[in-house]
């Protein structure tokens, strides 16, 4: 019992130095811990700022097409009116194109044909 009452004073001061110990180790490990956690909240507000310019250069390809579309939109009803009427004019530029490519007849007491002239 005089032994036990001798020893635990050391066993409490070992406890102590070895829980210090453990808790210097994971002061480190949390310090490193901030520095990894801080350099990648940096990292991604440059990606944060470079994404928000790519959205800034991007729109105005974006404004350009919207209007390439509306204009060619607007365009093709110009020409072709609504879109049945697009349809029709369609198959009537075909009909066009079927007699236009028919051969041309010589007129009487000619051999030669069109082309060939």
């Amino acid at each position: 019992m005089a032994r036990a009452a001798i020893e635990l004073p050391r066993a409490m001061e070992r406890n102590i130095r070895e829980a210090n110990d453990l808790m210097e180790v994971s002061r480190e490990q949390l310090e490193v811990m901030r520095r990894q956690a801080d350099q990648a909240l940096e990292q991604a507000e440059r990606m944060n700022e470079l994404l928000a310019r790519v959205v800034r250069l991007t729109e105005p390809l974006e404004r350009a097409q919207r209007s390439g579309e509306y204009v060619g939109e607007r365009l093709k009803r110009a020409l072709f009116g609504p879109e049945e009427e697009g349809e029709r004019v369609a198959i009537d530029a075909e009909i066009v194109v079927e007699e236009t490519a028919e051969p041309v007849e010589a007129p009487e007491g000619r051999d030669e044909t069109e082309a060939e002239r």
